[in-house]
């Protein structure tokens, strides 16, 4: 049981819930693998657009340093 500090509260008392495990479903698990698998590509290709985007914000910071120092001179 829960005790709650207010004795007015309508949490005074609630039951707590037991866990109960549910059975291992072999047709679950393997469709969720599928859809795991299935992911994989997706997975690649946002990291080879992670690469571009990074090498991209190089480049562009290396021109903010080229515009800010002829702005200085």
């Amino acid at each position: 049981m829960i005790k709650a500090k207010n004795k007015n509260s309508p949490l005074q008392a609630l039951p707590l819930k037991q866990y109960e495990p549910k059975p291992y479903d072999e047709e679950a698990a393997k469709k969720y693998a599928e859809s795991l698998e299935k992911l994989l590509p997706l997975l690649d290709e946002m990291k080879n657009v992670v690469k571009v985007m990074q090498a991209k914000g190089e480049e562009l910071e290396a021109l903010r340093a080229r515009v800010a120092a002829r702005l200085k001179s």
